[in-house]
């Protein structure tokens, strides 16, 4: 088990969502780590990096923390013809595109959901697992 460079341990906190997750998991298989061990590396990285005069990159929430939004949160609600879902050609996708009414901004990575327009609604990005539920 080795140490990790800061020029990586840096790199991977200048990353975000899904592509940071991947990066901390190859760290952890190569170095020998674990996430929490890698996670605080990075953060001790990043308060190296702002006493040498280096802008700090902002480290974001790991997959397994949740948002505790309140209850009357409103949806950043964008135009959902400017996407296309029809990436997936199977009948079930299919039947989950007809109920997709709106098409909303996670509040965490700026992903765009596509959305019942039922509420409350528990929403959680795919893509970083940010948890918020809607009620308006």
């Amino acid at each position: 088990m080795g140490t990790i460079p800061d020029v990586e341990l840096q790199a991977v906190n200048a990353m975000q969502g899904y592509d940071q997750m991947l990066e901390v998991d190859r760290l952890c298989k190569q170095y020998g780590f674990d996430e929490a061990s890698i996670r605080s590396m990075m953060a001790s990285a990043t308060g190296a990096a702002a006493h040498s005069s280096q802008p700090s990159p902002e480290i974001q929430e790991t997959p397994s923390q949740v948002n505790n939004a309140p209850m009357n949160a409103r949806p950043n609600l964008i135009n959902k013809d400017q996407f296309r879902f029809e990436y997936d050609p199977s009948r079930e996708a299919a039947e989950r595109r007809e109920q997709v009414k709106q098409a909303i901004l996670c509040a965490a990575c700026g992903v765009a959901l596509g959305i019942p327009d039922i509420r409350p609604i528990k929403v959680t990005c795919p893509a970083c697992m940010y948890e918020t539920t809607y009620q308006q």
